[in-house]
């Protein structure tokens, strides 16, 4: 916008939500035209160079993350690539600060309805996404522009303050100990007839779920140099460090693996995000349980506090933070609960 001040011409405009005033020097406003013109064209082109693209972005942030934090890097970076790809394609993103939250609206929206989780772990008939891996991908989105705010590359308010987050039920599903039987039968018919190195090891991963309480990754990352007699040394989720005792039948499963490398398991692509879908489906079909594997790290949990086994020990098994979130499993079902009231009638 063109405005006379006193005796001079000034430009007053906003971009990107900046003010930005400059004096043309002239009282002449044919000759203030021409310079607001070239003025405000040169302030644009300034702007333009200062920003950075989207894509250069998420590679500097991939590269922050796998020198700071290794274990997430390969998932963040595979969801990232999922996020610029649909952008690219829906709204041609090319520059952070493009991004709005109606943009991450319409990426929550499309996760959610399975459309962008092709090759992805997920049944054939593009099945949703669950609300716990939405925000996954929302809670990458946030660090990024938090880390972008951070190195005062990005001046602007984080977008996804004005996202909501799926609420997600806080009760944890507890496989019962018909189903884990089930589970355990499923496992040993398919790593008797295996159809890859993983589907082989697959009993004795279930094996040492139940007994351990670990997380798929912190199994499948186990090295021999992490045991000690019979104690595993585990760095888990936060770079939490715990140990973990060896009950008689984990330390079985330990035993038998041969030393190929310096691994316990010998299974190839590891940290593959879709390693377990296949020889999952696998197991619910032949047990008929809704099983994915972290269900074995909540039936550990369960049946120690079943067995009133204190809640810290538990915590500290699971290498929780916070008490709190091992209090979870201190709830009781809603069987144990008509137990508890029947019981006032005997």
């Amino acid at each position: 916008m063109l405005k006379k001040v006193g005796k001079h011409y000034w430009l007053d405009i906003r971009i990107d939500g900046k003010r930005i005033r400059r004096s043309l020097r002239t009282d002449n406003r044919t000759h203030a035209i021409h310079k607001a013109e070239r003025l405000r064209a040169q302030l644009f082109n300034q702007h333009e160079k200062k920003e950075i693209g989207f894509d250069e972005f998420c590679k500097q942030y991939i590269e922050y993350a796998w020198n700071e934090k290794p274990k997430s890097a390969l998932k963040e970076e595979q969801r990232l690539e999922i996020i610029k790809t649909f952008w690219a394609n829906e709204f041609q993103i090319k520059r952070l600060s493009d991004i709005t939250p109606y943009h991450i609206e319409q990426l929550k929206a499309t996760l959610k309805s399975g459309k962008l989780s092709k090759g992805r772990s997920k049944d054939k008939d593009n099945k949703e996404l669950s609300k716990a891996t939405v925000n996954y991908y929302l809670q990458l989105l946030r660090g990024i522009f938090y880390k972008a705010i951070d190195w005062e590359i990005y001046s602007k308010q984080n977008p996804l303050k004005k996202v909501r987050f799926y609420k997600l039920n806080t009760r944890r599903e507890v496989l019962s100990r018909s189903q884990i039987k089930k589970i355990i039968e499923a496992s040993r018919e398919i790593s008797r007839k295996p159809l890859s190195p993983l589907q082989k090891a697959f009993y004795d991963l279930v094996i040492l779920g139940i007994n351990t309480g670990m997380r798929k990754s912190e199994i499948l990352n186990l090295r021999w140099k992490d045991i000690n007699g019979n104690e595993l040394f585990i760095t888990g989720k936060g770079d939490k460090n715990r140990s973990i005792p060896l009950n008689s039948e984990a330390e079985s499963v330990i035993k038998k693996q041969p030393r190929k490398n310096e691994y316990v398991f010998d299974i190839p692509n590891r940290n593959k995000h879709d390693l377990f879908s296949r020889t999952t489906r696998k197991i619910k079909k032949r047990s008929g349980v809704d099983f994915h594997f972290h269900l074995l790290r909540h039936y550990f949990a369960t049946s120690l506090v079943e067995k009133n086994i204190d809640i810290v020990t538990v915590s500290e098994l699971l290498g929780h933070s916070k008490l709190s979130t091992t209090m979870i499993y201190s709830h009781t079902d809603k069987e144990r609960k008509k137990m508890a009231v029947e019981a006032l009638l005997k």
